[in-house]
This record gives structure tokens, sequence and C-alpha cells, in this order.
């Protein structure tokens, strides 16, 4: 024999091997199972009709949806199968009975359960003409789809899932759920990890199968078969030989997932008993004693460590997945242990029930109420939260604090009462709501940046602990969903809790925190607790799901600032995540994101609070409005919520209508009288050893009310000055200790736990706290202030000394005293006092008795410089509305000041402020040149309101025909008001036709400063679009756009703007069309006439794209000869074509294609020929056309 014949023979020796291997495992893969049963993962391929929808991930339910349902049961099946042949048992006598144990028997034992099948790509053979699928990326598809198809649709993404997962089906879903904890920062991760609960394997081959003792043979043959078909052999067959090191790292990885503090899920396999001949299915008709059988995945193999007792299943690996019935001892098994997970599932781990506990025990509906005034519940959509930027971070805070002081007071003057008040309408530029609290900011640097840590600074008072109430509530109830997609829960901790003494201890941790603030009343506080406590111990890899709201830093920054509990506190605050509230002086702190404060209620935020309050009783509502309204040092006070509350309570009680209330005082006065009248029932008083009726109480005057509750009044005032005196609002049980000890006035009875609950002017920290660890303040800081005053005021006209203790000093320390006259002279320029010495004056006002102490503020010490000193008179001033003599001389004074500072600074502050008396300012206004007038005028108009008298003045300037030169510059001072009076706004209008175009142009720009224009102004306006200067004729368009909504005729009146010959008016015109939510077909039909225009051609179509079942019509009649001009104009620009394809008309442009079926071709084509036509004769030169002709 040859070298050739050698070569040969072996060749084919080599052929035929291979062939009998494929044939061979052509047998053992694909022909029928001796049993009669639908073959296993290993028996039978995916037919040819199925392939194409394996390669996806899809998941179908398999029962019935009743809507009731809590937890997701998930089928995963195995390599070379699908659903629902995985899961169907047929009878070997009889093919047409078959049973689904997942469709037919599950549901009975499952009622509140969804079950779904899991196909995924399982073909043991693949197309050649693909790349093989890779692990990973079976992986990949399977997570993304479970979260498309099922995790994405849920009401909530973290809905709980078991999954049985069959033979290789396991080692994928191991796969996929050590992969999504690798990447938990993407969602579609974090959701599958978070969602899964438990796992229930069915002979998974944790460590290989018993095709490793064929795979010699096998191997090839299958490598061989799949030449033959075209195809390749699936990768994932290597996961079903023995173990390999790959496999034990997944196994290892996945077992610790299991065991994952936080988010761990049950798990149990079940392994067979039952013995496979793999040889067998090659020689089927030989006797059974030629072949010992054995499990395709034995007991060792289908085991995991973590699982102790699991349990065998009487058959053999083909039937692992498959029931006869529900009587079959087998499915009883897996079915018992199915029932078994799911009521462990819906207990929870040990961080879910702690989570439960939290919402459900904790966050009750009773600890997040907001109780009014009249003792009602506050809504929650009543509760407005104003937040404003202070700062974003410290390389921002110079920017910060500019940006800040300019656009806070700008507006307002920093003496106004509206500031300390911080009822500021800020810039709408740094303005912030809740829901976007979190949202992704740029620096100026152009760095972006995620705030997570967050200060909210605000006043006392202000509302602090009820935004984080609303914070609670807002997230428990999916109000934040940005919140939900960073955080799963909200811890909110009052810091004052931390002063406790059971917790001032140095070993102090977070578990200790927890217990104390949530779980105390848990018979698993312990345990919870961890659970809680081990969350935070992943934020150093990851980021932490867990938001502190940390509440109240201001109360604890001193109590605490040494000791074990100050450095607990340290890494309180120096979570990663944190909301963190405080009064302005609270602690510095490092590292934060952001910082916020708090503000007052938007004007119409008031007005919607009214309206609500007063739902029933319209007709009130209005009459409370015009109240405020005709009263601007009061507007301000009422933006403060538990003012406004305050306000609509004493409402027909105190106070109407028809009520003589010009001054703060006079309104806190009528709000004392009202909530006493309150109290008085609630604290049980007697009148001549007799319980103090309702009926009686209402029609008692002042001195009666005084009378019944004097011991609670001189109580209060104690408190609110002692308390003023020491920086202090909030008032523990050693402060009121100090004060009953030391305050003989105060009758010896009086017990403040029986009292202080009932008194309306007081707020505790925690009614459900224990009495002697509750702490209380005054409604607002005002309050306090009030009756700071009130004792100031008892002991003036008693010619007695001031007298208050230092808080937390020693216990026997007697109180120190001071004559008020020492006092007033020692404290009146201080900042602090200021609202105090307002609520003095006013109080001595209503008794005839002020006088005295106006002669006193003007004696000395006196302020050297001069301003703060005319301020203290003025904000005094403004409380006094009766008769004084010294009146007059004061406004003079005032006066000279104005005029001063003016000559002085270029400036007129003094005028900025609501207190400067109004006869002073209009004899100054009356009395100076045109330049100290306007100058002046500049500083009234930063009020909220121009004063009547002030109106009626500048009226007569614009209407004066010889006040010529100054018009301009009254219309300027005016952009600054936002709501001009009617009287004035009819003047501004009748500017509108004044022949200087920059009057008109500074009338229009007045107008736009409006929140709302009438009918008749809007005409006025729309007039002024024909102006013949461009600048008045977009200052027009800008009047319009500030306009919330527009009619058609004024929407028409802006797009003839469109062809206007500036292009700077026609862009105005644009962005004011862009900005319409939407445009009627009139209006469209109105553009679509512009398309011929040169000018506005390209705007107008620009906008009807936007409408593109309007756009259609333009393709077909009437609109075709404007738009084939437009077309043709651009298409010499722009690779823009039209044409007709089977009566369809189709504009073609690069980035879209329109069409639309043609009515009448022969009309259709007219009308182009007409637009042709008249396109060429616009070049007709000398009788003969200039353009060529159009192709037929």
């Amino acid at each position: 024999m040859d070298v050739n014949e050698g070569i040969s023979l072996a060749v084919w020796t080599t052929v035929l091997c291979l062939f009998v291997c494929a044939t061979a495992a052509w047998l053992w893969f694909y022909a029928p199972a001796g049993s009669g049963t639908a073959p296993s993962s290993l028996a039978k391929p995916a037919s040819d009709s199925t392939r194409s929808t394996q390669r996806g991930v899809h998941l179908n339910q398999v029962n019935k949806d009743n809507g009731d349902t809590d937890i997701d049961i998930i089928a995963i099946h195995g390599l070379d199968t699908k659903s629902p042949d995985t899961w169907t048992w047929r009878d070997r006598r009889n093919p047409n009975v078959s049973v689904n144990w997942l469709a037919d028997l599950l549901p009975v034992d499952v009622e509140k359960a969804r079950i779904f099948t899991l196909d995924w790509p399982a073909d043991l053979l693949q197309p050649s003409d693909l790349v093989p699928k890779l692990d990973g990326e079976i992986v990949t598809l399977l997570i993304d789809g479970i979260d498309r198809e099922l995790l994405a649709k849920n009401k909530t993404r973290d809905r709980p899932i078991l999954f049985i997962a069959s033979c290789l089906g396991g080692i994928i879903l191991m796969r996929a759920l050590t992969t999504a904890a690798d990447h938990e920062c993407t969602t579609s991760c974090y959701c599958l990890r978070k969602a899964t609960r438990g796992i229930i394997f069915l002979a998974t081959p944790f460590r290989g199968t018993s095709f490793e003792d064929v795979a010699f043979w096998a191997d090839p043959g299958l490598t061989a078969w799949a030449f033959i078909c075209g195809r390749t052999v699936s990768k994932l067959l290597d996961s079903v030989k023995g173990s390999t090191s790959d496999l034990g790292t997944l196994v290892s990885e996945f077992t610790q997932l299991c065991q994952h503090p936080n988010w761990p899920f049950l798990v149990f396999n079940f392994y067979e008993l039952g013995r496979t001949s793999l040889w067998r299915k090659l020689f089927p008709w030989l006797p059974a004693l030629f072949f010992k059988g054995k499990p395709l995945v034995d007991s060792s193999s289908a085991r995991l460590d973590i699982v102790r007792n699991p349990l065998p299943l009487s058959r053999p690996h083909v039937l692992m997945n498959k029931f006869d019935s529900n009587k079959c001892t087998d499915y009883k098994l897996v079915a018992g242990k199915i029932e078994e997970f799911l009521e462990k599932i819906r207990n929870g781990t040990p961080l879910k029930q702690a989570d439960a506990w939290i919402h459900e025990k904790v966050y009750t509906e009773k600890r997040l109420n907001i109780e009014r005034l009249s003792g009602k519940s506050l809504s929650m959509d009543q509760c407005y939260i104003n937040l404003s930027i202070i700062e974003s971070t410290g390389e921002n805070k110079d920017r910060s604090e500019k940006q800040t002081k300019t656009e806070l007071t700008s507006r307002y003057s920093p003496f106004s009462l509206n500031t300390p008040l911080k009822v500021e309408t800020p810039n709408a530029t740094i303005q912030v709501d809740l829901p976007s609290l979190f949202k992704e900011r740029e620096e100026p640097d152009g760095r972006k940046i995620q705030p997570r840590r967050i200060l909210i600074r605000g006043r006392a008072g202000v509302g602090k602990t009820t935004l984080c109430k609303k914070i609670v509530y807002s997230f428990m109830h999916g109000e934040l969903p940005k919140w939900t997609e960073l955080f799963d829960r909200v811890l909110w901790v009052p810091l004052r809790n931390l002063k406790l003494e059971d917790r001032r201890r140095a070993d102090y941790r977070f578990t200790d925190l927890f217990i104390h603030e949530y779980f105390s009343m848990s018979n698993c506080r312990e345990d919870l607790a961890q659970a809680l406590y081990n969350t935070l111990l992943d934020a150093p890899e990851k980021r932490s799901r867990t938001l502190f709201l940390l509440d109240g830093l201001d109360e604890v920054s001193q109590g605490l600032s040494e000791g074990g509990m100050s450095s607990f506190l340290d890494v309180l605050l120096d979570q990663p995540n944190v909301i963190i509230t405080s009064r302005p002086y609270g602690k510095p702190l490092a590292g934060l994101h952001l910082e916020l404060e708090t503000i007052g209620f938007y004007p119409n935020q008031v007005e919607a609070y009214i309206n609500k309050v007063f739902t029933k009783y319209s007709d009130t509502a209005v009459r409370v409005q015009s109240f405020l309204k005709a009263r601007s040092l009061l507007q301000g006070l009422m933006r403060i919520p538990i003012q406004l509350d305050a306000l609509c309570f004493a409402w027909n009680g105190s106070i109407n209508s028809s009520s003589e209330l010009n001054t703060m005082t006079d309104v806190y006065q009528a709000i004392d009288q009202s909530l006493w009248k309150k109290d008085i029932l609630r604290l049980g008083k007697k009148h001549d050893n007799e319980l103090v009726e309702a009926a009686y109480i209402q029609e008692s005057g002042w001195t009666e009310i005084e009378n019944l509750v004097s011991t609670e009044i001189l109580f209060l005032e104690i408190l609110a000055f002692t308390g003023l005196q020491n920086d202090t609002i909030e008032f523990d049980s050693t402060h009121l200790s100090q004060i009953l000890h030391h305050f003989a006035d105060i009758s010896p009875g009086f017990l403040p736990s029986k009292t202080m609950p009932h008194l309306s002017f007081l707020r505790t920290s925690d009614f459900l706290m224990e009495t002697s660890h509750r702490t209380y303040h005054f409604l607002h800081l005002t309050y306090q202030e009030y009756f700071a005053a009130r004792y100031f005021v008892r002991q003036w006209k008693a010619n007695k000394p001031l007298e208050y203790l230092a808080l937390n000093g020693q216990k026997n320390e007697n109180p120190t005293p001071i004559e008020a006259i020492q006092f007033l002279g020692e404290n009146k320029y201080t900042a602090r006092y200021d609202i105090l010495w307002r609520f003095v004056a006013g109080l001595l006002d209503a008794e005839g008795k002020a006088e005295k102490f106006f002669q006193a503020i003007e004696d000395e010490p006196h302020d050297l410089l001069g301003p703060t000193h005319q301020r203290l008179v003025m904000h005094c001033l403004s409380e006094v509305s009766t008769e004084m003599s010294l009146r007059k001389r004061l406004e003079v004074k005032l006066k000279e000041w104005l005029l001063f500072e003016y000559k002085f600074t270029g400036k007129t502050r003094l005028a900025s402020e609501v207190e400067f008396p109004e006869s002073a300012l209009l004899d100054t206004m009356q009395e100076v040149g045109i330049d100290e007038k306007i100058r002046i005028l500049k500083g009234v108009a930063t009020r909220p309101t121009i004063p009547p008298p002030i109106v009626i003045l500048v009226t007569s300037w614009l209407e004066d025909g010889e006040f010529i030169t100054g018009k301009r510059d009254v219309l300027l001072a005016l952009q600054a008001q936002s709501s001009l009076s009617d009287e004035l706004l009819t003047a501004v209008v009748a500017r509108l036709e004044d022949e200087d175009s920059n009057v008109r142009l500074a009338a229009l720009r007045v107008l736009q400063a409006q929140s709302s224009l009438s009918d008749e102004l809007i005409t006025a306006v729309i007039a002024r679009l024909g102006d013949e200067d461009w600048d008045v004729r977009k200052a027009a368009l800008g009047v319009l756009q500030a306009q919330s909504s527009l009619s058609d005729e004024l929407i028409t009146a802006v797009i003839a703007r469109l062809g206007d010959e500036n292009r700077i008016v026609r862009l105005a015109a644009l962005r004011i069309l862009q900005a319409q939510s939407s445009l009627s077909n009139d209006v469209l039909t109105a553009l679509a006439l512009l398309l011929e225009s040169e000018r506005a051609g390209d705007l107008a179509e620009a906008l009807l794209r936007r409408y593109k079942e309007f756009y259609t019509t333009l393709l077909n009649r009437p609109f075709v000869e404007p738009l084939f001009k437009f077309l043709l104009r651009g298409s010499f620009d722009e690779q823009w074509s039209w044409y007709v394809i089977d009566k369809r008309s189709y504009v073609n442009m690069p980035e879209w294609v329109e069409s639309t079926s043609i009515d009448d071709g022969k009309e259709f084509m007219n009308m182009v020929t007409r637009a042709r036509q008249g396109i060429s004769s616009t070049g007709v030169t000398n009788g003969r056309s200039d353009l060529p002709k159009w192709d037929s």
C-alpha cells in the first residue's frame, strides 16, 4: 500500500467514525425516550419554528390574574427546550392527555401569586451564520427581559419574585443574579436583585452531570451533526459536563449572595433518585440488563451547601419538572415547599420587616398629622413647602451669597418686616421644589453634581418639622418618584432626642438609635435594628439607599459639644445621604452639596389656602383676601403658614372685614383673644365654681377672658421673655422647672405638664413622647416676641423691673433684674429685638400710653450714625394708629433723613420700607424736584404694593402734559411692580400712544411685569404690534408671551409678526407660538398661508411640522401652492423633494418623510401647475420667461 492509499484510508476511516458518532449523538439527544414521556431538557431540540422566538427572552403568564396578587412565580426551563413542553406531563398511552402543572395544578395552591414561564435562548444547535451567544450575553438578555416585560410594568419594581429553575436554567439564573449584584448601579440589575426573594432548583447541576461519561464520543458527534445541519453547538453544553473551576466559583459567589445581610433570599433544591442510561438512548432495543443507569444529576451535584436538607424526588431527570396530578407525592413535596417559601416571603426579610414596621407603626397618620389651630388636620396638598437655594457647594459660596443677596434683597429692603420673616418670593432661578431636590445640577465650572448632602435652614416656626412630615408622607405615598429611584427608605431623626439622658452614653451606636426611634415597641427590636444598620455597612462600596432626615441640628449643636454622643452625632451628620434642618445660626457643616432655606407662602398659595379653608363660604374667602389686600404690612406677615392659619381661625371670631385692624399688633391681639376663647374651654376653666360654657365665652370681652387665664398669660409672658434673653426657642422640662421655681407671681397650683398641652400658643416637639421628655416652642417666633412684649409692657406700666433667668444655669440661681428703661436703652438698636419693640409700641398705643415710650426711644443713648435710630422710630410708628403729639415731629425728622440719604448715597432705602409713614412720603415727593421724585419712586416701587396716596400722585405725573421729561423714568421705576392698581395701569396704558417711542417701550415693560392683564389692556398691547419702532413691536410681543394663555385672536396677531421686517421681532413671535401647548386648526391655517412669504415661510413651516396630522393636509389641497413655493425655495439649499407615487403625495427631507393620499389627482396636478406658472410669471422679462420648464 502506497502513501496515498494510506492517507485515503485514514481519511475515510475518520469520516466513518465521525458519521457513527454523529448518528449516535443524534440518537441520544433526539430519539424519543423509552418512557414515552416528553423528553427532558437534554432530550429534544427546539423546533425550527420556535427557534426565532427563543433567541429572545419572553415571559408568559399561565394563570388568571384576579388583580389581588402580591408575588410573582417565574419558572425557567433548561437547555434545548421551551415552555410549556418543559412543564407538561403527557400520558404515553394517550398523547392527547397532558398536564401542565404550572397552569393546571399550582394556581390552586398559590391563589395570590402570578405564575409565569420564562423562555430564553436555550437552543443546543445555533445558526452558523450568527456568532454563538456567550453565557454573559444570555445573562444580559435574561436580566433585560425580566425587567422589560415584568418589573418595569409592576406598580413597584421590587415586587417579590420566587423562581423555579429546572436543570441548566438554574445555572443561568445564578449567573444572572450574581451579575445583577455586581452591577446594582443600573436600574434593571438593582431591581432584579432586590425583587428576588427565593429560588427552588429542580435537578440543577451545580457540579456537572453524568453527560461527562459519554462526552468523549458525544462531543465530536454533536459537532459533526451540527456541521451537517449547517449549525454550531451551543457553548452552554460545557456547563452540563463535569464540575469546573468556573462552576465552583459561581456556586461560591451565589452562596454568598444568598446570605447577604440586607437582601438574602431563600433557596432549596430537589434532586432525582431515578436512573437515566445515556447508552440505552443509543441502543433502546437491547434488554435493560445490559445497561446500568445512574442519576443524570446526582445528589452530590444537585446540592447546595447552604441547603441543609434537600429533598429527593422518586423520578428520573426527564420527569423532575413534570407532574401528572396534585395527588402525586413528588408534586406535593414541590408545591409544599413553594407554599412555605411564599409564606416566608410575605413575612419578609428582617430588613423588609424593619421597613414595614417603620411605615406601619412609626410613620402613622397620627405621627404625620399636621394639626391646624381649629383642631382639624391640614391636608398634605395644602402643605406648601417653598425652598430657595442659598449655595450649592463650598466652591460656589461666594457666587451663591452674591446671587442670593442680589435676588432676595433687590426687591425688598433688608430692614423690611418681610426679610426677617423670610416671606420674600425669590427669583425663579433659585426656587427648588421637593420632587427635584436631588436633581443633577451644573456648577459654574461646568461640573455636574447630584446633591446627596443637603442643609435646609429656616427660622423658628417657619415649618421645618412640617417639612419633615411632608417629606416622609410624600415618600411613603409615592409622590416623589425621583427619590424612590435613589432611596429605599427615609429615616426621620429628631436630633433633639439625642439629648435625652438615657441616650447620653459613650458607646451609643446606630442600633441604639434605631431601637429608640423606631423599634422600642417591637419584640424583635434588636434584629430589626441590626438589619437596618446592615444597610449602612454597604455605603463604602455601593451607595447607601438610606436617606437620613436629621431634624433640628441647632437644637443639639450646643448641648452635645463634647463626649461620646458628640462623636456619634458627627458620624450621623457624615452619612452619604442626608437632609439636615436647622435654624440659620446652627452649627456650620462641611461637605454639603446644596444649602437651601425655607420661605413663606407665595401670594397665589395664600389665596389657594384661604379658598380651601372657606370652601363652603366663598364670600368669606373673598372678604379675607380683600382685608389683606387693603393692608400691605399684613400681606407679608400672612405668608407665614401658621399666621395665615391663625387669621383664618380668628375670622368671624375676633376678626372680620369691618375690624379696625391696621397694625401687626392689632392682628396679634385679635388672634390672641380668639385662641384664648378656645383654650378656656380646653382648660376646663370655671367661673363661680361652674365650668365656663362656649356660649358665655364667645360673648365675653378681653377683660373677662384675661381674668380667667391670668396665670397662663403670665406664664407665657415670662417664658417668652426669658427665652428671648437666652436665645432659646425650645423649652424642656428643666427650663419649665426653673421658671416655676423662681417666679412667685405664677400661681403655686400651676402644673405645666397638665396645662401646656392645652395652650394653642405652644406646640410640642413630639406629643407621642413621655411628658417628661417633651419640649415645647411657640407657634412662631413672632408669638414668642409678642408675649415677651406683653411682659415688658406689664412691667413698664407697673414701673417694675424686668426679671429673667439664665436658663441651664445653676439650679438655685436667682433671676436677673433690670429696669425696663435701662433694658430699652441697652437693646433698642439690637436687630433681634426689632419685632419686640414694634409690639411694645402697639400694645402701649392700644392703651393710649405710647407717648412715653417714644420719648424714651428719643432719649440717650443715641445712634451716632442715625439711620438705625430712624428705622426704629418708623417701625414703632407703624404700630401706632391713635393720635400722638410726637408723631409730626418724628415724621419731619424722617423726611429730612430720606433726603439726606439721597444726597449722601444716591439711594432711597428708607422709602423702600413699608413702614415709612405715607403722609411724610407724600409730602416729600410733592416738594422735591423731578430727579428726587423719580429716585424716591424707585425706592417705593420695590415694596410689595404702592400706597394709594402715592398711586394718585404718580398717576397725575403720567397724565400731566408738563411732566414730559420724567414720564419714561416714572415708567421704568414702576417695572418693579407686578400688581399695579387699576388706576395706575390705566395711566400706563395711555402712554402706549405717547409720541416718544422710549415712553411707549417703557410702558410695555411695565405691562409685561404684571401678573395678569384684562382683555381691554391686551387689546391696547395688540395695537402696538404694528408700531413703527421694532423695539416697541418686540416689547408688545413680550407682554403677550408673559400671559398664561392666549386666545386664537391674539395668536393670529402674533402670527402676522412672523413676517415682520425685523428678524428679532420675527424670532420673538416664533418663541411665543412655540410656547403654546397646542394651536387650533384656524391658527394652523393662518400659518399655512404664510408659507409663500420669504420672511415667514421657514418659521411657519417649522411650526407646522409639530402638527403632523395637519401637515399632511398641506400635501393635498388647498395648500399645495404655498407649500410648493416654500419647498422649491428651500430645495436649492437642502436635499428636499416632492413626488407622487400611487396616488400618494410624498415630501422627502433628510430627517423625515411625510405622505398623504391625494383626493383628486387631476386637481392636485392643476394646483402644482398653477404654482409653477405663478413662479414663472414673476420671472418674465421682455415678454419671455427666464426660468426653465419643468418636466411633464
